[in-house]
């Protein structure tokens, strides 16, 4: 009897026992003494913002990243474009009404002509938007890609696919000096989603300030559950921010800066690299600090 009693209890408490659930996953760090230049949607002061040619002009150009904004189309496509709307015949439509072929047909360089800084590419009939399968088949390895997300909550399941693209890419689980994609977004949710899709992807927060950086300590406690770090529109930067940031292991890289004179200040700053229209300009001061650096 007191055999049978023992057994009941055994099985009992084994039925009962709750599996070891696994450790929750780490956000990916980055590496601080480590400064990028990002090419803020390619070389977009010297050739039309998100084209083939104004992503490999940045790359001659020395950017260590380039920046890639996608929107996806009625059709799943995932597009290299900064808005959300796309204008055709004076008429303005929404990418997730419209399908890729349609975009197409919007020719870039119109907008660019009007906006050009110092100089620009001597032939445009090679300009057109592109979508992110043909960047990466493009470049594929040969570049480092910094992707923002944008408006995810008018793209279901547009996590999912960039992971997805990225994966047949083999951009993913890689062991390279810096990483080969870094994914930024201003919507947490969104970043939370992947990273718990992929957690080794280094993840960033983006923020606008109106006065100088603040992030309140329950956000910054959250943030640094998923972020690699945060991405700051440049006027808002101060070193006590900064430096709050390195304390919780977040690289601080601010948006967007094109004069030789406010990346030196930044720099001085302690900031770990920036967005820009000009990687040439950011790649000369970049050497020229390392020059002083070592003298």
């Amino acid at each position: 009897m007191k055999k049978i009693l023992l057994l009941i209890v055994l099985l009992l408490t084994n039925g009962c026992a709750q599996p070891l659930s696994e450790p929750p996953p780490e956000r990916k760090t980055l590496p601080e003494n480590d400064f990028l230049i990002i090419a803020h949607r390619g070389a977009s002061a010297y050739a039309a913002e998100h084209t083939l040619a104004s992503y490999e002009m940045a790359i001659q150009m020395g950017a260590d990243y380039i920046e890639i904004d996608l929107q996806m189309t009625k059709d799943g496509k995932l597009v290299a474009m900064h808005d959300r709307v796309i204008t055709f015949n004076n008429a303005q439509q929404a990418v997730t009404d419209v399908t890729f072929d349609e975009i197409q047909l919007h020719s870039p360089e119109k907008a660019f002509e009007r906006n050009y800084l110092d100089y620009t590419l001597p032939h445009y009939d090679d300009l057109r938007i592109v979508d992110l399968e043909e960047i990466l088949l493009y470049f594929g390895d040969t570049v480092n890609y910094y992707i923002e997300i944008k408006s995810p909550k008018k793209y279901p399941g547009i996590e999912k696919e960039l992971l997805k693209q990225l994966r047949e890419h083999n951009l993913l689980d890689r062991t390279d000096i810096i990483p080969k994609v870094i994914i930024q977004s201003f919507d947490s949710q969104s970043l939370k989603d992947i990273f718990a899709l992929e957690p080794s992807i280094p993840l960033i927060k983006l923020y606008t300030f109106e006065k100088e950086a603040h992030i309140p300590t329950e956000h910054l406690n959250e943030l640094t559950q998923y972020a690699s770090g945060v991405g700051v529109n440049s006027i808002a930067v101060s070193k006590e921010f900064i430096d709050l940031m390195h304390n919780k292991n977040l690289i601080v890289h601010p948006y967007t800066v094109n004069d030789a004179q406010t990346m030196r200040f930044l720099i001085d700053l302690g900031v770990n690299g920036f967005f820009t229209d000009r990687p040439d300009v950011a790649n000369w001061v970049r050497s020229e600090t390392n020059r002083l650096e070592n003298n």
